[in-house]
């Protein structure tokens, strides 16, 4: 695989590595794993959100809008 980046930041990459001592697919690799680390997990059947409005009941058009007959 093989990705498109600029000069600049191929050179920040590298400089960052050598500063750790890693190569620059172990340093991606390690950002890849911190930002999986920080986000939460997707869920799957998120629910709707539920609104407790009282003790209103069911409403129509009607009842909100004054051109419903």
């Amino acid at each position: 695989m093989s990705i498109e980046i600029s000069r600049e930041i191929e050179t920040r990459l590298a400089d960052e590595a050598r500063r750790q001592g890693i190569s620059i697919d172990a340093l991606l690799e390690r950002f890849i794993n911190e930002r999986a680390a920080l986000t939460p997990p997707a869920q799957s059947n998120p629910e709707l959100p539920v609104w407790h409005l009282g003790g209103v009941g069911a409403l129509h058009r009607r009842d909100i809008y004054d051109d419903a007959r």
